[in-house]
């Protein structure tokens, strides 16, 4: 199940960097909504927003696990940083860093990626429309 969490928000960064490159390029152009830099602007500040939140509340992001030892948590979503068991046991990975820095790096891209699927949605409704 892990790993098919990891697996799906790598996936889902890969399209967030791609949403991030082609909403920028969309900024000026004639083919985009009227209030297109409006919505970039707010996509950017959201994402910021809710990259902090994570950096911030990765302890509070727990996702629950339950193994022979009994009950745990992993702390922060969608990359697991840290392993909390049932006596409140903290157990630090050697890419504890890298997962928190990644799932900012997640979270900012998420509102890109939902502008971006507005933005496509948009603009095939237009061309369809002629």
């Amino acid at each position: 199940m892990f790993i098919t969490i990891i697996l799906a928000a790598s996936v889902l960064m890969l399209a967030g960097v791609y949403s991030l490159i082609s909403n920028l390029l969309h900024v000026g152009r004639g083919d985009s909504p009227a209030n297109w830099k409006k919505l970039s602007y707010g996509a950017f500040a959201a994402g910021i927003l809710l990259a902090l939140s994570s950096w911030l509340g990765t302890f509070w992001m727990l996702l629950p696990y339950s193994n022979v030892a009994g009950e745990g948590w992993f702390a922060g979503l969608p990359f697991m940083a840290v392993y909390v068991d049932a006596t409140d046991n903290h157990y630090d990975f050697n890419f504890t860093k890298a997962s928190v820095i990644a799932n900012a790096i997640f979270w900012f891209l998420l509102p890109m990626s939902c502008l971006y699927l507005y933005g496509h949605y948009w603009r095939r409704r237009q061309h369809g429309s002629e």
